[in-house]
């Protein structure tokens, strides 16, 4: 063995700090994992040397801006854009304007960072990481921004978004760097570092926003930029995550994985694949904060032991270690990545969710105790969408569609002026607090907020990202033609053997269980469209007239001479189920939607911004009425389409000891919700 020491972690917060920050007791408690010295696990990657064996794909995706948005989902990205948070944020939180970060306001040290809204610091030593803590807000906004205004076709966003790009492009220095971080700092930090999350975020926005403009600029200043990272921290330089102290930034920078990724796709220059492998390797070689690793190839090793890091890492990092084990091919790898998706399992909430009230902790997914954060939803849902492109398999798409259609939905208020930062599968509360049993500590991540300035503004610009980044895995590109892997109002063009394409579902899809599709070509074409059979559907049908029409595996194909224009419609035969969760309650699934007890509540207000309707504010029940409620073995629930799909049936009452009509509504529309009920058993 090469390791330098075998560390014992040191809790450095385990003293409570001289005055309350804004955290909250749980992100305190649990961040400053870190031991006295780096671990070395060099002598465990050894395979890392061998010949690769690189693993093809299933799909590629198609280019950013290839599918645009229709129906309901157009509908919410315009309100978001034009009355909600997308468009808003950069007000609501003046730090965007205000932090010229990537130009004039580089950081050299703890003297630069600028004011943090409503952050609360008490001296802990994660707080330096506060340097780059806007790169992430910032960049994260400008990705949503950028997509949603190219999506939905928003002169006003455009002209934004332009002027954003221009400020960037600007930015860059002669060597070609864009980021955060003045001559003194860049490349050579100790401690906690944020150059290559800050490039990620900046790089993210700065590659759609070519694909969208087709700007051969940005391409160049993105490749020149990436030229000199990979130069300063690869295989002849230094290793990024060679560092005293590290916080979350420094793992999160793992995610330039994205950008190689995509840059791959564009280029089709193996080296940035190459590289994707690199950070990886890197990232597995040195060990210092338990908290933000989880995915490092010596604990993925350990094959029954539970994730315990901070979720956005565990769930984010899921694509930069399948992408390193496609990359190779090694067996030692791929042994991770089966060990990864097992310790995943127990992590799923009823929502579809990855649970982590910021950290996982070692806990099994439970509807009443483990919350899950919105950016956590967010990075697991993008990594599904990579495991798709990547393995083929429909269970990821299934899961891509639970989650995006409950847990991140219901996380959004009506009229997307706010979001929760956390929420409960079973939400009986949300006023500022964690509850568990009779207890209850503070939490402010429990309500709805348009920015969540107390903890982060980083929930709020990752709900930006959402349906951009859903509507760009709806549809990937097979060797044969073309996969629908999801459902949802939305249209595809691309171009199949020199030929022009439009595939548009015309649909209220997951609230209905028909879909339309209408297909154009330019000129008649062969090829073969697959449709994704669900594991939830008992099947799907067709018209009578397709006879043409295959199961082949969990994929409908139809292999044809496509010519015009043609429409054909399909359902989805759903039948209702229950499921159990981890907990052993029961809930009630249709589809891909999960249906709630929605509770009636009224809300309390505790921030307001200016004269606009954007607010913070708590919601309390009306009632205890939804504690009393199980549900019996024999219970009959229909659905109706009143307005919108609600299952109508009989639950018993505890309290009562009678069963009580009542209407349960999908999860996605509801705001305090109850979705796991105990299970009564009944005889007749």
């Amino acid at each position: 063995m090469k390791k330098i020491l075998i560390m014992i972690l040191i809790i450095l917060s385990c003293c409570k700090p001289s005055r309350e920050d804004s955290q909250g007791e749980n992100f305190s408690k649990n961040v400053n994992k870190v031991a006295e010295q780096l671990i070395d696990d060099s002598d465990a990657l050894p395979f890392f040397t061998h010949k690769t064996s690189p693993l093809k794909s299933s799909f590629q995706a198609f280019k950013t801006g290839s599918v645009l948005p229709k129906g309901w989902i157009l509908e919410m990205m315009q309100n978001d854009l034009e009355k909600g948070i997308v468009g808003a944020l950069d007000e609501l939180y003046p730090g965007i304007k205000a932090d010229d970060l990537y130009y004039t306001a580089r950081r050299g040290g703890m003297e630069d960072i600028p004011e943090m809204g409503d952050l609360e610091l008490t001296g802990q030593a994660w707080e330096k990481s506060i340097m780059w803590w806007n790169a992430e807000t910032i960049g994260n906004w400008w990705d949503g921004f950028v997509r949603h205004a190219f999506l939905t076709q928003n002169p006003r966003a455009i002209a934004q978004s332009h002027t954003i790009i221009a400020n960037l492009l600007e930015s860059q220095d002669q060597d070609g760097y864009i980021g955060i971080y003045k001559p003194n700092l860049r490349y050579q930090h100790e401690g906690s570092n944020g150059e290559l999350w800050a490039q990620t975020t900046a790089f993210r926005t700065l590659l759609a926003y070519y694909e969208f403009t087709n700007s051969k600029e940005v391409l160049h200043a993105v490749e020149r930029a990436m030229t000199l990272t990979m130069e300063k921290y690869g295989e002849n330089g230094r290793n990024p995550f060679y560092l005293k102290n590290a916080f979350g930034g420094v793992t999160h920078g793992l995610m330039l994985t994205d950008v190689c990724e995509t840059l791959y796709r564009i280029t089709g220059n193996e080296k940035y694949q190459e590289y994707a492998t690199y950070l990886y390797k890197a990232f597995s070689t040195y060990g210092i904060n338990r908290s933000f690793n989880d995915l490092r190839y010596p604990y993925l090793i350990e094959q029954d032991s539970l994730f315990q890091g901070h979720a956005v890492h565990t769930y984010e990092h899921i694509r930069a270690m399948a992408n390193a084990y496609y990359n190779t091919g090694y067996p030692e790898l791929k042994t991770a990545y089966e060990n990864m998706l097992s310790k995943l399992e127990s992590c799923i909430l009823p929502s579809g969710a990855g649970h982590g009230d910021e950290w996982i902790l070692k806990l099994e997914a439970d509807p009443n105790e483990t919350a899950a954060e919105y950016c956590a939803m967010l990075e697991l849902r993008n990594s599904y969408g990579s495991l798709m492109q990547k393995t083929g398999s429909t269970e990821f798409a299934d899961a891509a569609e639970q989650l995006t259609y409950n847990a991140m939905l219901g996380a959004r208020n009506q009229d997307g002026t706010a979001i929760t930062y956390s929420k409960h599968d079973n939400c009986h509360a949300l006023d500022g607090k964690h509850h568990q049993g009779d207890a209850s500590t503070s939490e402010p991540r429990y309500k709805y907020s348009p920015t969540h300035s107390e903890p982060a503004v980083c929930c709020v610009p990752n709900y930006g990202r959402n349906l951009p980044y859903f509507l760009h895995q709806m549809y990937m590109r097979a060797e044969d033609g073309i996969v629908v892997l999801m459902y949802g109002p939305s249209e595809l063009t691309t171009e199949l053997e020199d030929t022009t394409i439009s595939l548009e579902q015309l649909t209220d899809y997951p609230w209905t269980n028909a879909v339309t599709f209408k297909i154009r070509t330019a000129k008649p074409v062969r090829f073969t469209l697959k449709l994704r059979k669900p594991e939830w559907s008992a099947s799907m049908d067709f018209p009578s007239n397709m006879e043409s029409v295959t199961l082949i595996g969990d994929y409908y194909a139809m292999t044809k001479t496509w010519q015009g224009e043609e429409t054909f419609t399909i359902e989805f035969i759903n039948p209702i189920k229950r499921k159990k969760a981890n907990n052993g309650d029961v809930y009630v699934q249709q589809g891909p939607l999960v249906f709630a007890y929605a509770i009636p509540h009224t809300e309390q207000v505790i921030k307001t911004y200016g004269d606009s309707p954007f607010k913070d504010y708590h919601c309390l029940p009306e009632n205890e009425a939804h504690k009393n409620l199980v549900i019996p073995t024999d219970v009959d629930l229909k659905r109706t389409e009143d307005s919108g799909p609600i299952m109508e049936g009989q639950l018993f009452d505890a309290s009562k000891q009678k069963e009580v009509p009542v209407r349960l509504v999908p999860m996605g529309k509801t705001v305090l919700r109850r979705v796991t009920f105990p299970e009564k058993r009944t005889t007749k």
